[in-house]
């Protein structure tokens, strides 16, 4: 098609996006040969879309699924299209790339045809500095492709990288179909008081940019002030790339978005309010381009794009939409407990509660002179404070590590040969008096989670130490412990009795929402949950009691629970295939969990895993899982043979090699 004016004659070059001007006494001439035009311009101005040479360096990336690989270098020529791939894994553990691979562009797929330091269809091994470079060929492209999409098969697992820019892209913009509310963000003003009430919340979520190959699920994680985490799943419509989710609340609550492998950002939540939440979807492209600068010595702020991936309506739209936004200083000013460095181990508790007090002041007054808003200054030192009660909560863990950290002895089950002076009452006393850890805002801070662990370590009277028996602090500690039997269906009027009288009347009115929420639900889950009697047996012949009715057949024993995101996961995988390759009457599962894995929420997931479903307690799961079989952590498996014979099995936690020994088995 071509396009032409008089007043000035633009040629239209299709599939090139370029217009091409020349002056009015040029039209009337090109007017008359306008039909041979497209093509002799194409060939005359872009010989690049016939034949030639061109190269890319670190192409802009749309999305993926995936920062284990990136593709750093591209070229294309008339006899291939060569990608240099950029890996990043843990060391000594195995990535592949399949035969199967192929880049697809403008509906067109193009094969891989071979490759260079790495072997297809092989585990390539990382080496110890967990990088690693190597080249994949394919046929060759047509050299005017704008962008294309790695796909490594079409296994629902394998690296999908879409969107590969070829035109040079250097941002991504705001998203189509963002409406301007959920843009808003007033950082003048300050962190909102908690909400404390309850109520059933709904989120519309709407994903911008959304591509079904990628998933079809969303997982959203909720943790609120009573130190229970929730997961809320829901499938995306694809033909409106939303999903609506609706939840029990009580009180405020912190949330954070997970799709795939990916974690979209946090958002706060009010009891029963209704609320739309934008994800730009383009933000694992964004991860893995920053992650690429990260490795090449640079930063999102040298030339690299800004995003934001959140954008929300709503209660606390103004701190979830101005944290989300990119560009800002927040996560300079963090207290890395855990890095090995934030204290010596030679210190006495007196030396260590003021190095919390020293370096806890300076990130104060750093972020108080910096150039972050007045709300985001207001809700990093919210977050400061929370870390800091970690801090002292944690005060001898804190130091072993930094022994650890010193002396190469990473084997946490190993004693450290020192002694490390514990802190004493003075030294929490001396900390109140500087960070007032009954401040009701605290519930909103970042670290809510690290400050609710801090403020029920059982060790530590924080009522006692702050002065203060009716705060916040002495609140959430009681309504900790109840909300937890709750949950487990134990809870007792002589436990509320013993609980005594709460500072705020809000724990006992959530309290009471929440038994009778919990009681209804595990009425409607009891028809379809089985949970095995647990034999009565004494500890050291439990396990052979629970596998005995299943001698004869090979049993794999799942040790799992509720809240083990990698246990969940490895069981999904194998579901189906307990219908299609796995399955056999001679082969049983049998899952353990404990009690830390909430009743209810149990019951809700266990009619979706087929098997034997066992749930012991504190003293059973102690003996099997540490005296018995010494596991390092869950999932953890044991395989016990046609002979009752049986060890553990951890290397089954790559999942390859579970299926192919469990179909050896059954032969």
């Amino acid at each position: 098609m071509t396009m032409v004016s008089l007043s000035q004659c633009q040629i239209y070059l299709p599939y090139s996006d370029l217009f091409i001007i020349f002056t009015e006494t040029n039209c009337k001439s090109i007017m008359k040969f306008h039909f041979l035009f497209p093509a002799v311009a194409l060939m005359a101005i872009l010989p690049s879309c016939s034949h030639g040479e061109k190269v890319v360096e670190n192409p802009y990336v749309e999305t993926c699924n995936t920062t284990t690989i990136d593709i750093s270098r591209i070229e294309l020529t008339d006899s291939a299209t060569v990608l240099h791939v950029d890996a990043y894994y843990v060391p000594n553990y195995w990535i592949r790339i399949d035969s199967g691979t192929y880049i697809q562009a403008d509906g067109k797929k193009y094969a891989i045809t071979g490759s260079e330091g790495i072997q297809l269809d092989s585990l390539f091994w990382m080496p110890d500095s967990g990088m690693a470079s190597f080249t994949l060929a394919f046929e060759p492209m047509p050299f005017c492709t704008k962008s294309f999409d790695f796909i490594e098969s079409d296994c629902d697992g394998c690296f999908k990288i879409y969107g590969i820019d070829l035109t040079g892209k250097k941002e991504y913009g705001i998203p189509d179909g963002l409406p301007a509310e959920a843009m808003h963000a007033d950082q003048e003003s300050s962190v909102p008081d908690p909400a404390l009430k309850t109520g059933e919340t709904t989120v519309n979520l709407h994903l911008l940019n959304y591509r079904p190959e990628l998933g079809k699920e969303l997982r959203l994680y909720v943790y609120d002030v009573f130190g229970r985490s929730d997961e809320i799943a829901g499938t995306i419509d694809e033909k409106t790339a939303s999903v609506t989710l609706k939840f029990k609340q009580y009180g405020p609550a912190e949330g954070f978005l997970v799709f795939g492998n990916n974690g979209l950002g946090t958002i706060w939540f009010s009891p029963g309010e209704e609320m739309d939440v934008y994800f730009d979807m383009r933000q694992s492209g964004w991860q893995l381009v920053n992650q690429r600068s990260r490795k090449s010595g640079g930063s999102s702020d040298a030339g690299f794009p800004s995003f934001t991936s959140v954008y929300v309506s709503g209660v606390y739209s103004d701190i979830t939409n101005a944290l989300n936004m990119n560009g800002h200083p927040y996560y300079d000013h963090t207290m890395n407990l855990y890095d090995g460095k934030f204290a010596d181990y030679n210190m006495s508790a007196d030396e260590y509660t003021d190095q919390v007090i020293s370096i806890f002041r300076s990130y104060c007054d750093s972020v108080l002179s910096g150039g972050m808003s007045p709300l985001l200054k207001e809700l990093k030192i919210l977050e400061l404070k929370q870390q800091a009660v970690s801090a002292m909560a944690q005060a001898t863990f804190i130091r072993e590590i930094n022994y650890r950290f010193v002396h190469d002895m990473f084997d946490y089950d190993e004693d450290i040969p020192v002694n490390i002076e514990p802190l004493d009452g003075d030294n929490y006393r001396a900390f109140c008096q500087v960070v007032d850890i009954n401040d009701p805002k605290l519930l909103m801070g970042r670290s809510l989670g690290e400050y609710l662990r801090a403020i029920n370590e059982p060790d530590i009277d924080w009522a006692v130490f702050s002065g203060d028996e009716k705060g916040l602090a002495a609140d959430l500690r009681k309504a900790a412990v109840l909300s937890s039997k709750i949950w487990n269906a134990s809870l007792t009027e002589a436990d509320m009795k013993e609980a005594g009288s709460f500072g705020n009347p809000f724990f006992i009115e959530a309290l009471d929402a929440m038994q009778k929420d919990v009681a209804a639900a595990l009425a409607a889950a009891d028809g379809g949950a089985v949970i095995e009697k647990v034999p009565d047996v004494p500890v050291e012949k439990l396990f052979d009691a629970i596998i005995a009715p299943y001698k004869g057949k090979v049993i794999l024993v799942d040790f799992w629970n509720t809240w083990c995101g990698p246990c969940r996961a490895a069981i999904e995988q194998n579901e189906p295939l307990k219908e299609t390759e796995l399955k056999s009457d001679d082969l049983v599962w049998i899952y353990i969990a404990n009690e830390t894995s909430p009743l209810l929420k149990y019951k809700e997931m266990i009619p979706y895993i087929k098997g034997r479903h066992f749930r012991l307690g504190p003293e059973q799961w102690e003996y099997i899982g540490k005296k018995m079989f010494d596991i390092d952590g869950i999932p953890s498996y044991v395989l016990v043979d046609k002979d009752g014979k049986y060890r553990l099995r951890n290397d089954f936690r790559n999942h390859d090699l579970m299926v192919s020994t469990l179909k050896d088995m059954l032969k």
